[in-house]
């Protein structure tokens, strides 16, 4: 299963005539997102105990799994 870019850049490259330069495009724009993100949770990672992350990220998900499940999107 694609991601919502991979799903986005298909779509783009179906609509217009030069599919090698929206994957291009799209690649390019993906880079210049990501690759600071990277250098910035790289320095963090060092800082940060990953237990700490891991513990975070495990009840925000539980917490979006419960709200899901209860069907509270008003909210938002």
């Amino acid at each position: 299963m694609g991601s919502d870019s991979q799903l986005a850049t298909i779509a783009l490259a179906a609509h217009y005539a030069a599919p090698l330069a929206v994957v291009v495009g799209t690649t390019l724009g993906m880079l210049i997102a990501d690759v600071p993100a990277v250098f910035v949770g790289n320095k963090f990672a060092a800082k940060i105990p990953m237990k700490l992350v891991h513990s975070v990220a495990a009840a925000i998900f539980a917490i979006m799994g419960v709200l899901t499940l209860l069907e509270v999107d008003k909210l938002f």
